[in-house]
């Protein structure tokens, strides 16, 4: 699935960028804190952010990395309400921020950011689904569902590089990194991926697939 700038004609990047302002986060800093309410929304332009939240046992989830083009912040400035996850800049980020009255404006005025908007939430909540059944599978069955979903949603046919530490897929996934190094290992001696300094380059996204089963 394209991310949210995809989406968008030139004319609405133009609008969009003349209402936001551009702005650059140092790594590590705290974008926005799980539970409070903010009144902002974010393109991310350059770099990744970690969108995390806490488990009912007290540890921090990792939920989702977002990169170039992803739209963050959307449903608190939609519904108003505190934020469901903490987002995180890894590395240096630059976004686009808009604040959230701006923002609902510029939906309400422009059905094409409007209807991009709902192809993102939809799409989010399809995570949200395979990642609720992912949670009965063994370890090696949700990370090779959550490599083949990142492969898709950037677009790699069969073969590319998807810019993610082993901390991070091992939270996306919900294993522990002890289960993710054994699976890890597995793909490597199969040759389907390799692995370097946070980035995983998939050799053979196909072949991912007979490990869901």
């Amino acid at each position: 699935m394209d991310r949210f700038w995809g989406l968008l004609t030139p004319a609405e990047h133009d609008v969009l960028g003349v209402t936001g302002v551009e702005r650059d986060y140092p790594p590590g800093s705290v974008v926005c804190h799980e539970g409070e309410v903010t009144g902002h929304v974010l393109v991310v332009r350059r770099g990744l952010l970690r969108v995390t939240a806490t488990t009912a046992n007290g540890s921090e989830k990792v939920l989702a990395v977002r990169g170039p083009g992803d739209l963050v912040g959307e449903r608190s400035a939609v519904d108003g309400l505190p934020r469901s996850a903490t987002v995180r800049a890894l590395g240096v980020v630059r976004a686009l921020v808009l604040s959230a009255a701006s923002f609902a404006t510029l939906c309400q005025r422009n059905p094409g950011i409007a209807w991009a908007v709902l192809i993102v939430v939809m799409a989010r909540q399809r995570d949200t689904d395979r990642q609720r059944v992912q949670i009965s599978g063994t370890a090696t069955q949700r990370v090779a569902a959550v490599l083949i979903d990142m492969a898709l949603r950037r677009g790699i046919a069969d073969q590319g590089v998807i810019a993610l530490s082993q901390e991070e897929l091992a939270g996306i996934a919900g294993t522990s990194r002890e289960s993710l190094v054994r699976v890890l290992r597995t793909l490597r001696e199969e040759g389907i991926i390799s692995t370097g300094r946070r980035k995983i380059d998939i050799h053979h996204v196909g072949r991912l697939y007979d490990f869901t089963n």
